[in-house]
């Protein structure tokens, strides 16, 4: 076994050191300087007990003197006689060893950090693995028959003339190294050793590879690693071919902190490839695990009621996303369709690496944080919130909805724009209108309507961006879209059209050139569940077993304790009576909005977002479903997830 271990290193980055090229030690390094500063050119002069105390020289007697010259000459001599011995006797075998040996400093990869979800389960790991190496330009002939024979004894899979032709194809092409067998696992590795004892050249070298036990779970919230590439070669210095990085999501965020450090490991090497000494030179430090805020379980459910509902509605995609309001900690975090990080971990086919980017429904497209969608009527929430703050309509005012409103044109008084609503809702204040999802009424205190005074674009877009619509949070996990909050210069740089006040009507129902995020709409809920507070989202809980840092709240009291209630007890109508009301089922209160959202060359999309339990809010669901159709498919969806957290 001790074999075994001895030829176990990692890595085939050697640096190759003569052992003559160790420098001599200097004089200067043994002689006393008590002191005196080394570079300073001339030791400084000392006076009176300073120099009594630190003075070399003391008187001796002339017996002394000739005693000492005796022994140090005789020292010299017997040192001489034996230096002759060796020389004569033994000096082809000493001057064997000094001009032959070497030693060779290899790299130990470490092994990298986990990721663990908030309730402890791993969800990415590192396995060691070890691949078998052989010198070949070491063998003869006659040896690499006889290797390629006991090696395939070993491995039941592996021809024993496809190994030979290896170890020859290596030869010819005067490699360094060749690997015979990769990927061996601990237990197999173990059974080597009659093999590693009976070639010097033959070499276990370990790996770390990474492991990904729930597959696609948490996809697009850790990323995948991958080998490391030219162009990470160029970037990075202390990396190699045989490397692994990390190219996306945690995995390529927080790659510093999991990626570890690796260990040195030295050997003295003989003329002839025989390993006569060896010793640890660094250790290896392993990489740091990191955890997350998600909830395994909850993760799960999240992605199951997703799924059911794709399937259900024959539908493709869509994204699920649920927060702590209290602290803005991400709990779950789904993106359909997703992908399988092994297959990156494991390497893919050129075929294979581009049916993943060129795949229509686009399975790498982070649809929670990078996907930009109108994002229909749960902007209400945020409309409803300027109004209030801005005295534009006091809450218990009633505006008469007919099912549209017509607007003539500024440009032709004769050509008359109609505005629809989804059904006519009669008077309605603005809590109803809220439950309700009164389009009519949201034009109207959007836009004006009717001497009814409106919020106009410019408000509009100001506390859209209060509630970070139109900005990137700084998300330290994903790249992420800021989502766009139109406006007349927008409108007018990019499209070169002036703005109308039916471009104010569509802002106001979340339809048109408006575009939000669905992380983004999850934080502006949750400031209407915890009070005031916008947070900024997170997914880190801790990085090595340290706090990933205090809470960062972006903004706070963003609305008075009045307005809040307003828009809360909407919500809490959308769930009893309103467009919600599919949720009233559900063993705790809930409050929530949805979203029906136009899209062009298809089916609409569907939104839901709402939280739970309504008097001490613990949770935040939001639900998208691209080509969703009807919103209330978004609210089942909602309903699986908040149905199962509530009843645990």
């Amino acid at each position: 076994m001790f074999a075994f271990i001895k030829k176990l290193f990692n890595g085939n980055r050697g640096l190759h050191i003569d052992l003559e090229t160790l420098r001599d030690i200097a004089p200067e390094d043994i002689l006393p300087d008590f002191g005196f500063e080394k570079s300073s050119g001339e030791a400084p002069m000392l006076q009176g007990d300073e120099y009594n105390q630190k003075k070399l020289e003391i008187p001796v007697r002339a017996k002394s003197v000739h005693l000492t010259f005796f022994l140090f000459f005789a020292l010299i001599a017997g040192i001489l006689g034996y230096t002759l011995f060796l020389f004569v006797a033994r000096g082809d075998e000493y001057s064997s060893i000094a001009a032959n040996n070497a030693m060779q400093i290899y790299e130990i990869g470490p092994s990298r950090g986990d990721i663990i979800s908030a309730d402890g389960v791993v969800i990415a790991s590192s396995t060691v693995v070890f691949d078998l190496v052989v010198a070949p330009s070491k063998l003869t002939t006659q040896e690499a028959e006889n290797l390629a024979a006991d090696i395939s004894k070993l491995f039941n899979d592996t021809s024993q003339d496809e190994l030979f032709q290896q170890i020859r194809a290596a030869q010819s092409r005067n490699l360094g190294e060749q690997i015979l067998i990769k990927s061996i696992s601990q237990d197999d590795a173990g059974g080597l050793t009659s093999v590693l004892d009976k070639y010097d050249f033959l070499q276990l070298q370990q790996r770390s590879v990474r492991s990904y036990p729930y597959n696609s779970l948490y996809a697009h919230i850790i990323g995948y690693t991958a080998l490391v590439s030219a162009e990470d070669l160029e970037n990075f210095s202390d990396y190699d071919l045989n490397d692994q990085i990390g190219k996306k999501g945690i995995e390529f965020y927080f790659e510093d902190d999991l990626k570890g450090r690796d260990g040195l490991f030295a050997k003295i090497i003989s003329s002839q490839g025989a390993i006569t000494g060896e010793r640890l030179v660094r250790e290896i430090e392993r990489g740091s695990d990191i955890q997350l805020t998600i909830n395994h379980d909850l993760q799960l459910k999240s992605r199951e009621a997703l799924l059911n509902a794709l399937e259900e509605y024959q539908i493709k995609s869509g994204a699920v996303v649920a927060l702590n309001p209290k602290n803005g900690d991400i709990l779950a975090f789904v993106s359909l369709p997703d992908f399988d990080p092994n297959d990156f971990t494991r390497g893919l086919s050129q075929k294979d690496f581009q049916s993943y980017f060129e795949n229509s429904v686009q399975p790498l497209f982070n649809r929670v944080t990078q996907g930009e969608y109108a994002s229909g009527s749960v902007i209400k929430l945020i409309i409803a919130t300027a109004a209030l703050e801005e005295n534009v309509i006091s809450p218990n005012q009633y505006i008469l909805t007919h099912g549209y409103i017509d607007v003539p044109s500024v440009y032709d008084p004769n050509v008359t724009y109609r505005f629809y609503d989804w059904k006519d809702h009669g008077a309605v204040n603005m809590r109803e209108a809220i439950a309700v999802s009164s389009n009519v009424y949201f034009y109207t205190i959007g836009g004006g309507f009717d001497g009814q005074e409106g919020l106009g674009i410019e408000r509009i877009s100001d506390y859209l961006k209060r509630f970070n619509w139109g900005r990137t949070f700084g998300l330290d996990f994903g790249t992420e879209s800021a989502g766009l909050v139109p406006t007349p210069q927008w409108k007018q740089a990019v499209k070169n059209e002036n703005w109308t006040i039916g471009d104010t009507y569509n802002v106001s129902i979340g339809q048109g050139d408006i575009l939000a995020t669905p992380l983004q709409v999850a934080s502006a809920t949750a400031v209407f569940a915890n009070g005031g507070t916008l947070w900024r989202p997170d997914v880190i809980a801790s990085v090595g077993g340290k706090d990933a840092g205090p809470l960062q709240a972006i903004s706070r009291n963003l609305l008075s304790d009045d307005s809040l209630g307003v828009v809360r007890s909407g919500m809490r109508e959308a769930v009893l009576s309103g467009s919600s009301r599919y949720l009233s089922t559900l063993p705790s209160a809930v409050a929530g909005k949805t979203g029906t959202v136009q899209a062009s060359g298809g089916d609409n999309h569907a939104w839901f977002t709402g939280f739970a339990p309504y008097e001490n809010p613990e949770i935040v669901v939001t639900v998208l479903l691209e080509r969703g159709r009807d919103s209330t498919n978004a609210v089942r969806v909602a309903h699986e997830i908040l149905n199962w957290y509530l009843a645990k």
